[in-house]
């Protein structure tokens, strides 16, 4: 299977003035002021460079036994695109914390770290993990040219690219396959921020997973190791059935073809409080999640972005992973390492229909309730039955979607995980982001601001659906597009 066809296997997605005459010179004064400001703006992040200072190897501090030498991958793991899951993590200066002090302290801890998270420093081989205490892979960097307040003003997706480690790698696609299952990268910045970069293989962590890992290494790092915080369990495999590498997941032939940009939309909690009163309806759902919400509402907006192209499918189908922890928490602990996840269709439509938002959210809870009932009726199932009905039910339901005829859309949500809470001894994070990369095809995630009321949502689109998406003014009626971080 070719790299460029497995990229997407799972599939995430000008204002006319009319002036008077003698304002016209003016006007343009003022515009052209603004172009120039945005334009040293955008120069200013792409000129940034990280520089990489050094790359080094971290292994276990303790030798993986014999017993746990082989990890199986679930069927899920297996279908998964070959892509890491990947998390920023964003510090202002500490003046008690020299970069070399901040740098020895997450090098020692990530090593007593993978003592528990003794796969991340393995190697996969086909279906299984070897854990052979191969190590992780951590690079030391710098940026000479820009302050974390000038990045964070504007923080430009491919920027915020140069913040991971993956340009140490040849090919990540290959990596997140083999080696190394785990990367980092701290950045400083010459104001004495810091950037953290975590990058873990999709085939063992989603975003619950690679949360647990960062607040395992926080504690770690704080010297808090024997405080509260459940040891992790990689047992994804006696949930949903073991992977066998003769199954093969349907390929989209057309993926990467296609200019694609990600951007990021923030949907403030005043913003959001009134999205949930536009989109509530006494006949469908009297008060939606946020989630619900801003959910409904970008796919009306991604649908509309797309409808003017020729190329379109008979059907867009949105696709939403659900996070099975929280809705069998008595078989399914928040500690359990892998894609311990539902993924499935959960709104549709034809070239011809319209999203109305109200029915979108109805539509939503629906899917999220014929879960939780599936669920349920396997109550006093064991967890390995449980996971293989859910397992049969998921590619059931992609077994009727066809790349000829359906054009996926991912979002996938972050939200309420604890990421903002990652100290590792320098204060909690600033500002934080996640996503996968590379990135993938109509993918968006959801993840929470910084007070936990608001949502950050990186869209992924073509460049000219984005054109229009970006320009919608449903959309922009609750959000921002990529305001700056406040710290």
């Amino acid at each position: 299977m070719s790299k460029e066809k497995t990229l997407s296997q799972k599939p995430v997605m000008m204002i006319l003035y009319k002036r008077n005459t003698s304002l016209c010179t003016r006007d343009n004064q003022i515009y052209n002021t603004k172009q120039n400001k945005t334009k040293k703006k955008q120069e200013s992040m792409e000129t940034m460079k990280v520089e990489t200072i050094a790359k080094e190897i971290i292994k276990p501090s303790s030798t993986t036994p014999n017993d746990l030498r082989t990890l199986q991958l679930s069927i899920y793991d297996h279908i998964l695109p070959p892509v890491y899951t990947v998390a920023f993590l964003f510090y202002t200066k500490d003046d008690l914390i020299s970069p070399e002090h901040s740098s020895q302290k997450l090098k020692t801890s990530l090593s007593e770290t993978l003592t528990k998270f003794y796969p991340l420093a393995g190697r996969i081989n086909g279906v299984t993990i070897d854990c052979n205490n191969e190590g992780a892979v951590f690079v030391d960097a710098r940026v000479n040219n820009c302050p974390l307040y000038d990045f964070l003003r504007s923080p430009d997706f491919k920027t915020l690219q140069q913040l991971l480690p993956l340009d140490v790698i040849d090919d990540p696609y290959e990596a997140a396959t083999t080696w190394p299952l785990l990367l980092v990268k701290a950045t400083y910045f010459p104001c004495g921020g810091m950037a953290i970069g975590i990058c873990i293989t999709h085939k063992i962590a989603d975003a619950t997973s690679i949360s647990t890992f960062i607040q395992s290494w926080a504690v770690m790092a704080r010297g808090e190791a024997g405080d509260a915080v459940a040891g992790p369990e990689f047992a994804a495999a006696n949930f949903y059935p073991p992977a066998n590498e003769l199954f093969k997941f349907p390929v989209d032939e057309n993926a990467n073809k296609i200019s694609r940009i990600t951007k990021r939309f923030v949907f403030s909690a005043s913003k959001l409080e009134e999205l949930r009163t536009n989109a509530a309806s006494e006949d469908f759902v009297a008060r939606p999640t946020r989630v619900e919400s801003v959910t409904a509402l970008l796919w009306k907006a991604i649908v509309e972005a797309g409808s003017s192209n020729n190329n379109a499918c008979d059907m867009k189908v949105l696709i939403q992973p659900s996070n099975l922890r929280p809705k069998i928490p008595s078989l399914l602990p928040e500690s359990l390492i892998g894609n311990i996840m539902f993924s499935s269709v959960v709104l549709s439509i034809s070239q011809e229909e319209e999203v109305k938002i109200e029915k979108a959210v109805r539509d939503l809870r629906k899917k999220g309730d014929d879960l939780q009932y599936v669920i349920k009726d396997e109550g006093g199932s064991s967890s390995s039955m449980i996971g293989s009905k859910l397992a049969n039910l998921m590619l059931t339901n992609y077994s009727q979607l066809s790349y000829e005829t359906h054009e996926p859309y991912t979002v996938s949500s972050w939200c309420k995980l604890p990421l903002y809470e990652a100290s590792f001894g320098w204060g909690s994070p600033v500002w934080v982001a996640g996503n996968v990369a590379p990135m993938l095809d109509n993918v968006t995630m959801l993840i929470d601001s910084k007070d936990g009321q608001g949502i950050e949502a990186f869209v992924t689109l073509p460049e000219e659906n984005m054109m229009s998406f970006e320009q919608n003014t449903e959309l922009l009626a609750f959000a921002s597009v990529n305001p700056s971080v406040l710290i």
